[in-house]
Parts: structure tokens; sequence; C-alpha cells
């Protein structure tokens, strides 16, 4: 079992004094398991990236789900948040969860989740993306699984891979909480990831496929763009259900943008999604901050078209062109 602990660099004590040893900071007496639905609900980045939250307690079966979101791979992730260590019983119920999940009426969900989508931003984008997914799902709804917890129990992570080798996502996400001597608290994530795999079959699953659906949207050249400036930069495209992602060459598993083809009341567009964290975490010559102000945030969620979709092609493409691949010091 992994156990975690933290120490403080600072190079002066309270009173002033030269300090230059690392301090360790104790572990705090927070209640972690209160907190973390509120958080989570709060700010989705500290369980993923990309994560967009759809229901919260949500009624299933005999049960409830503690939160359940879609992730830029257009799957369904079920995320269990357990009181304490994360361990095997957190796991089963888990799987008994994405079981119900599974077998699941799209209609009976989509009811369901409509009349909670108000907890997580705007109702209609998300109810739009709900129904979309619904709409494109083939003979099987994909699932993944997310724990959280404070604590992971030992030999969970093997029963993780062991279950990745039958298509079963699952990542575990860990918390604890330190506290400095007269100071701040601080909360500190531990992450399994899933365990790499071989792609599953899906349907749908060609960029030509995603490209028609942009095409008959009237964002066809827009799409084309994306893709292939993401191309020209080294980036490896990758199709999703209704989306196309790009992710860096270190890790396939990982992503740095995605695009969707959509429509709502006012016509078809396209809903990128550009993460400067991502891209600072794959190419270490990338500050993020720069990377910001360069690229824009892109957590309006909403398709766009037209004049604001070039416009927002054309600071992607500069960026790419100045960062991929690396400019040379000679």
């Amino acid at each position: 079992m992994t156990r975690l602990a933290v120490w403080t660099m600072d190079t002066r004590n309270a009173a002033g004094s030269p300090q230059p040893e690392p301090q360790k900071a104790g572990p705090s007496h927070i209640q972690l398991e209160r907190h973390l639905e509120d958080w989570i609900v709060n700010d989705a980045t500290l369980i993923g990236e990309a994560l967009t939250l759809v229901g919260r307690q949500v009624s299933i079966d005999d049960g409830r789900l503690d939160l359940l979101a879609i992730d830029s791979q257009d799957r369904w992730v079920l995320i269990e948040i357990k009181p304490g260590m994360i361990d095997s019983g957190a796991l089963g119920q888990a799987l008994y969860y994405a079981s119900s999940l599974a077998r699941l009426d799209a209609d009976d969900l989509s009811r369901k989740l409509e009349g909670g989508l108000g907890k997580f931003g705007n109702v209609k984008m998300l109810s739009r993306r709900v129904r979309e997914l619904l709409a494109d799902e083939g003979e099987e709804r994909e699932i993944a699984l997310l724990l959280v917890g404070a604590g992971i129990h030992p030999g969970l992570e093997r029963v993780s891979e062991f279950l990745g080798r039958f298509g079963v996502p699952i990542k575990i996400v860990s918390f604890e909480v330190f506290e400095l001597d007269g100071g701040p608290q601080l909360l500190i994530r531990e992450v399994a990831d899933e365990p790499a795999k071989p792609p599953r079959p899906r349907h749908r699953l060609t960029v030509d496929a995603i490209r028609a659906r942009a095409a008959d949207l009237g964002v066809g050249e827009q799409f084309d763009r994306f893709v292939e400036i993401s191309e020209r930069a080294g980036l490896p495209v990758q199709p999703q259900r209704n989306s196309v992602r790009i992710a860096p060459p270190s890790d396939r598993r990982q992503f740095l943008m995605y695009a969707s083809p959509g429509a709502d009341a006012s016509g078809g567009g396209l809903s990128i999604w550009v993460g400067p964290k991502q891209f600072a975490d794959s190419f270490p010559y990338i500050d993020e901050e720069e990377a910001t102000a360069q690229l824009g945030r892109y957590d309006d969620g909403g398709h766009v078209a037209g004049e604001k979709l070039d416009k927002r092609l054309d600071r992607i493409e500069c960026f790419l062109q100045q960062h991929l691949p690396p400019q040379s010091d000679d």
C-alpha cells in the first residue's frame, strides 16, 4: 500500500530565521469523506480532466450512483466515492451499479438525469450532450469506473489491471490531507490510471464517420482543418463515438484536445476542448500559463461555427506551429 508523506521547502521559519531543511507536514484530522462529493461537483478536475458531470445520487435498481459523468471518449463514467479507504467492497459496489446502468433503457436514463442537470451548468448544453450520446449508442453502453476515496487497499490496483484485460476500464483516485504547522492544509492526490489495453471495436470508430457527420452539419471544412493541423504537428488523431481525440505521441491514453460535431437550436457546429495543462504536462518545454494565454479557455462546452470557429482554429494552429515540433536552439 502506498503511504504518502509531505514536506515543505520554505527557506525561513515562522520567526523569520533561515530554515533550509525540509519540514514535515502532519496528517490533518479533516473528515475528508464529508467533503469529497461537494468538492468534485464544484470542480471535477480534482478527479480527471474533461469530465462532464451529468448526475448526482442517481437512483438505480436498489441503490444510488454517487456521481455520473461523460468523458472525452464519449463513455459514461460511474464515480463511486468511498468514505475512507478504497477497497474491494467499493469496487464490487461500482461493478454492481455498472451492470445496472448498462441495462437501463435509454429513455429511462435520460429521464433520471434531466431533472438534475441544472446542478452542473448549462442545462440546454448538458441535455444535448446526454441525448446525443444515448442516440448514438451501439449494441452496448460503454461504461468506465472511477473510484474515489482516502487511501487504496493493497491489491486493488492488481484487481483493476486484471479486469482491464476484459475491457473493464477502472481508474482509482485517492486523496489525503496534510496540515502545515500554523499554515494551510494541503490536499494530496494519488492516481492509478486505468490499465493500457488494445482498443475495443466500437460502432462508427473512424475519422471518416465523424467527418461525414461534420459535413452534414455544415462544418466539414473546419473539422478537416482541425484534424490536419493536429496531424501536421505529429499528434495522433483518435476517433471516438461522437468525436476525435488528439493525444500526445508519448502516451496515447492521455489527450490534449478533442472536437465533436453537433447541433443545437442555433444550427450545426463543432464543440472543441483544448487543455493547456495537458500540453504542459506532455511537453516539458511548454509553460502552462503561456499556453493558456495563447490558446484561451475552452470551457463553454457549446458548438461554435462560422467566424468564431475559424478564430478558434487560428489560435490552435498558431500555437501548434510555434511549439510542435520543438523550436531549435541553433
